[in-house]
């Protein structure tokens, strides 16, 4: 993953498009055979991705600006991970992006199970009126957000102990 984190923009950037232009197809696909046009549902593709890889890429664009660059924002993504603060760090960035990205992970405290319950019901309706993949999707969906529970308290543990660490009062 590190080596994802990685990649320059004008590589990272093309790989998301076919990565998002295949999965928006692909639900096309599965969700609704019985009207499924290819061609309509590939320029609506082509439409999603387009938009959705512009928005990524500026939002990486300005988080790896923030963290001084591709390399730093992978280490501080790889140290929210593992809980290991590196030796060589620029503590005034650091701390900054540690604070934002702590404030991100206690936003999913809230946003994830609200999430949960509005597209729990929107899939159940789906299943009931449009097709029964849908209850695959709301499978496949809920295991997501429970990882995503289960990742928003590891991380807020390890981005609590490395500004502990950078302090110098580590807690065990």
């Amino acid at each position: 993953m590190d080596r994802f984190r990685r990649l320059p923009l004008p590589a990272l950037l093309p790989l998301l498009f076919v990565v998002l232009w295949s999965v928006w197809f692909a639900m096309g696909l599965l969700t609704g055979p019985g009207e499924f046009v290819p061609v309509e549902r590939a320029i609506g593709a082509i439409a999603y991705a387009t938009i959705t890889t512009a928005g990524f890429g500026i939002m990486i664009a300005i988080r790896r600006r923030q963290a001084g660059g591709t390399k730093g924002a992978a280490a501080i993504q790889r140290a929210v991970r593992t809980g290991e603060l590196p030796d060589d760090v620029d503590h005034v960035v650091w701390t900054r992006e540690l604070e934002s990205t702590r404030k991100r992970y206690r936003n999913n405290r809230v946003i994830v199970p609200i999430m949960v319950v509005v597209f729990a019901a929107f899939s159940v309706w789906a299943a009931l009126t449009v097709s029964p993949f849908w209850w695959a999707i709301l499978v496949l969906f809920m295991g997501m957000c429970a990882y995503s529970v289960w990742e928003t308290r590891r991380a807020l543990r390890n981005i609590d102990h490395l500004l502990a660490t950078q302090r110098g009062t580590v807690i065990q």
